[in-house]
């Protein structure tokens, strides 16, 4: 945690009387204003702007804290710099979150306890895009073929290898950069690749993908969902009536944007910041309409699988709300 320092002095009378005089001179709520930053990610992304907006509002409303908002490169960044104290709340995704606090996956291991849930916001789903001339119709018709599974080193790409290894698919792995796949696939080296990207608005790279070939959007089939849960029971997929790429009716495999921060943020901080951003959903969404009308509350608690921070549970118990087990912490039950 970053909180203002506030600086010992002897215990003398002069001393005291120092102290008293600088803290009489501070503006008024800037004697107890604890400094807190935000992990967010890389400024080209319309989800900066969402941080940027919520730090605006914690700022004007709340006299005792103070965000900054710090650029980073992403979730696996933010987990990083969470656990390591760098930032006192940030940008993840579940089931990355999830991962990372039991020591799961990438993390086997190596958990980290202290995690918790701040809250969830929007989707974004894992759109595997393919040649609509090709043969591919399925998951299991990418099996040898050349395909890129999402930017080196990426979530995107370690969520692809997962689920395709669940099946029991085996692509030849084209791996490089989301931009040289891309290209990639418009020279026709490769048969598709899957791109993260909001399941209900075009993304620019796929968009870019179609100037030269015809696309298909993969779904998913309840028996594919089945056959990937039962190796990996925390991934969320989503029915949808339609995408921006004109599919009709599918599955798609969804993670969802997440706020993730520790038990080192205080309750009472935590309760203060969750109830501002609850409470005001449609000024923030002034500068990110993606969350315009959202329930941040039903959000969480339908999509959260992290406990929640004890303060976020305390506001939302307040509002009438059952939290289930798995949300609830340890940490409030104890209390």
């Amino acid at each position: 945690m970053r909180h203002a320092l506030t600086h010992s002095l002897r215990k003398t009378p002069l001393a005291a009387g120092i102290g008293a005089a600088l803290l009489l001179s501070l503006p008024l709520g800037a004697q107890a204003q604890t400094q807190l930053s935000i992990g967010t990610t890389s400024q080209a992304s319309s989800l900066y702007a969402y941080f940027v907006a919520v730090s605006q509002l914690l700022n004007a409303e709340l006299d005792d804290v103070n965000h900054s908002v710090l650029e980073t490169g992403g979730g696996l960044d933010n987990m990083r710099r969470l656990r390591e104290g760098q930032v006192d709340w940030a940008m993840m995704a579940e089931p990355d979150l999830f991962e990372y606090y039991e020591g799961l996956g990438p993390f086997e291991g190596d958990p980290n306890p202290n995690f918790r849930t701040f809250w969830v916001t929007t989707p974004l789903a894992y759109l595997t895009v393919v040649d609509a001339n090709s043969d591919v119709t399925s998951y299991s018709d990418l099996d040898g073929q050349q395909f890129n599974g999402g930017g080196r080193g990426s979530g995107t790409e370690r969520a692809t290898f997962e689920a395709m290894e669940a099946l029991g698919v085996e692509p030849n792995w084209f791996r490089t950069g989301m931009s040289d796949a891309v290209t990639a696939f418009q020279d026709r080296r490769i048969v598709g690749f899957t791109k993260a990207g909001p399941p209900n608005a075009p993304d620019s790279a796929i968009m870019d993908a179609e100037t030269t070939r015809d696309i298909r959007i993969l779904g998913w089939t309840d028996d594919e969902i089945e056959q990937v849960q039962a190796e990996y029971p925390h991934f969320d997929f989503m029915a949808v009536e339609d995408t921006p790429y004109d599919t009709g009716p599918m599955n798609l495999r969804v993670v969802f944007i997440t706020i993730g921060t520790t038990t080192d943020l205080p309750e009472d901080t935590a309760y203060d910041i969750f109830k501002t951003v609850v409470e005001n959903v449609d000024t923030v969404a002034e500068s990110y309409s993606a969350i315009a009308g959202m329930d941040i509350i039903e959000q969480t608690l339908e999509r959260g699988q992290t406990p929640l921070h004890a303060g976020v549970a305390r506001y939302i118990l307040e509002q009438g709300y059952e939290i289930p087990e798995h949300l609830m912490p340890v940490e409030h039950e104890e209390g």
